[in-house]
């Protein structure tokens, strides 16, 4: 049998017309494979198929859970690829459930093409076959303790039993890109990633006494670049110890105007609509966005779990910030040219470009 992954298209590409739905299609087919590039795994064959795409390759297990941190990827599913003959999918079967844990188990059949069977014969076939290797299990339609999936299309079957969970969304490039002023807290890495998550490239603003960042920003900053499959994680380090929150914006908001990014995003809290207005005629250059500001605290828990961070470990905002104040115009200024533009490793260290 041949290994092969199930990737999921996200259902919000699926909605889109069918000129926009091919071009993301083709940026997510290029992502994935740059993906598996830069983890080394290889694969012989990858195409696209009506909202699926298949990856051939001796490391499904690997390879599904790379394309599991792809933005456009609703999930992606291991498996093992047989011919589209009963006998052949029966016998690919009867493998995958000689690992099947103790009790009950169920088949679930969809298929697409012209075949001399219905899903129904296929799935009673193969349930057949698992009860002569695996007479210790029942079938259990309802609530089986496994589950085994077939897709069967044209000539080809694919089997798998489960499915890792993507983040959906659109893949990055799709949309214009934005400044993410990340620091030391949970919420500044999760409004990056809710942006990426939106086809945004992210470019991070970090602050740190001679442009030196802090360890937890640096841990930050690596979950955002093990995200930015598509789009190389960036940074502008701004040489400043300490700013106030009306500082960070500021510089921010300078720098996005110079590079015509198309706004600043941030995590943090925002008291009320004065307030953010307030914020927002002080700094003037740019656009601010708080893309967490709508979440329910339940949806932000679960992406911080797709996201691989522990919330509890985490630094987190004030429930209230103050945008007080205005920076002088000659510290901006001195500050600004100082200012320097970085790659970022894996690792999440800055490196000057």
């Amino acid at each position: 049998m041949e290994g092969v992954v199930v990737v999921r298209v996200g259902g919000e590409i699926g909605i889109k017309s069918k000129p926009v739905r091919r071009d993301y299609e083709q940026r997510l087919l290029k992502c994935l494979r740059e993906r598996l590039s830069e983890k080394r795994v290889s694969y012989s064959e990858i195409w696209r198929i009506a909202g699926r795409i298949y990856i051939k390759t001796e490391e499904p297990v690997i390879a599904s859970r790379l394309a599991s941190k792809v933005f456009g990827v609703s999930s992606a599913s291991p498996g093992h690829m047989a011919t589209s003959r009963l006998d052949d999918i029966a016998e690919a079967a009867v493998m995958i459930a000689k690992k099947f844990a103790s009790g009950s188990f169920a088949v679930r059949c969809r298929r697409i093409g012209s075949h001399p069977y219905t899903s129904q014969e296929a799935a009673a076939r193969v349930g057949e076959a698992i009860l002569m290797v695996r007479p210790d299990l029942r079938v259990d339609l309802d609530f089986p303790n496994n589950e085994l999936f077939i897709e069967i299309r044209d000539g080809s079957a694919v089997l798998y039993t489960g499915a890792v969970r993507g983040p959906d969304g659109f893949p990055l490039g799709t949309q214009d890109a934005v400044l993410g002023i990340i620091d030391e807290t949970f919420e500044s890495v999760a409004a990056s990633w809710c942006l990426m998550k939106r086809g945004s490239p992210v470019m991070a603003a970090v602050f740190g006494l001679d442009g030196i960042v802090s360890e937890q920003t640096e841990k930050n900053l690596a979950v955002l670049a093990e995200w930015s499959t598509g789009a190389p994680l960036r940074a502008v380090a701004f040489p400043c110890e300490a700013p106030t929150p009306l500082m960070q914006f500021t510089l921010a908001s300078h720098y996005c105007r110079t590079k015509g990014l198309a706004a600043v995003a941030s995590g943090m809290p925002v008291p009320s609509l004065g307030s953010l207005s307030e914020l927002c005629r002080k700094i003037e250059h740019s656009a601010v966005l708080f893309p967490l500001a709508a979440l329910e605290n339940q949806v932000i828990e679960d992406w911080a779990g797709l996201m691989g961070i522990d919330i509890k470990s985490k630094s987190r905002y004030p429930e209230n910030i103050d945008f007080v104040g205005e920076p002088e115009p000659s510290a901006v200024d001195a500050i600004l040219k100082k200012a320097f533009e970085a790659s970022v490793r894996e690792d999440g260290s800055i490196l000057p470009l």
